[in-house]
């Protein structure tokens, strides 16, 4: 018997709530690191990838807890992959800015694979989160200025967006895009973050499906406040993880914007 199963899930979550998550300011001084990983190879592969990008706009190393109208923005991104005795491509691109851009990370991931027949697997996982505290009040005498629109004052928030997958295949490809903005020194940006994953069958081995197992999620969390007092007036979340196994495809987009 065999068993197909087709599985897409499209899901956008798109907040705008006045004052709320607007984006952190750069620092006077800012970088842009670019890294691109292309790899044909059978046998065994493995690859990490760590990165977490923090931008305030007081002193972060006296915090918590925040001064009145200091606030933190924080990205953080994660890719693991590990395949053993199988025929393996491998494509990774990774994109980050820490000055004023609407996306401060951008990456793209391609992963093609096929065991020997002798016990080989693909593990690979991935992550990508963007978020923002910030404590209601006057931001006169931080050292950015935030906001830059004339206000002197900005409204308490906490926000976490975070979206992601894992696969642990026998025989299949994986493709996925991810981005997220946090900084930038026009308030009118979105505080957001973008993820888009689709897991389906091996272009080495012609096969429709892949085999194995996937689990896809998205998990966003939102308090805001209103005015420049510690009253908080929204309050939001959404969490949802598909597993699904056998003979697989399976989508998902998701997306966070907070402005």
């Amino acid at each position: 018997m065999t068993i197909l199963l087709a599985l897409t899930i499209i899901v956008t979550a798109t907040v705008g709530i006045g004052s709320a998550a607007r984006p952190i300011p750069p620092s006077n001084e800012t970088s842009d690191m670019y890294v691109h990983i292309n790899v044909t190879t059978v046998g065994t592969l493995i690859s990490e990838t760590d990165l977490v990008f923090t931008q305030g706009n007081g002193n972060l190393n006296d915090n918590p807890p925040l001064e009145s109208g200091e606030g933190v923005a924080k990205i953080i991104y994660t890719e693991d992959t590990v395949a053993t005795s199988g025929s393996i491509t491998y494509v990774h691109t990774v994109n980050v800015d820490t000055g004023s851009a609407p996306q401060n990370l951008e990456t793209t991931r391609s992963i093609d694979y096929t065991n020997q027949g002798d016990g080989g697997r693909m593990y690979s996982s991935e992550s990508v989160a963007v978020s923002e505290t910030a404590a209601g009040g006057s931001t006169e005498g931080l050292c950015c200025p935030w906001p830059a629109n004339g206000d002197t004052g900005v409204t308490g928030t906490s926000v976490r967006a975070e979206a992601g997958s894992e696969v642990d295949l026998r025989e299949g490809s994986v493709n996925s895009a991810s981005s997220a903005g946090a900084v930038s020194s026009d308030v009118s940006e979105d505080v957001e973050m973008d993820y888009l994953v689709e897991v389906d069958g091996s272009g080495q081995t012609g096969n429709e499906t892949a085999e194995g197992h996937a689990l896809v999620y998205v998990d966003v969390r939102e308090k805001e406040g209103s005015g420049y007092e510690a009253n908080q007036t929204t309050d939001m979340s959404y969490e949802e993880t598909v597993h699904v196994d056998g003979l697989i495809e399976i989508a998902m987009r998701t997306g966070y914007s907070g402005q």
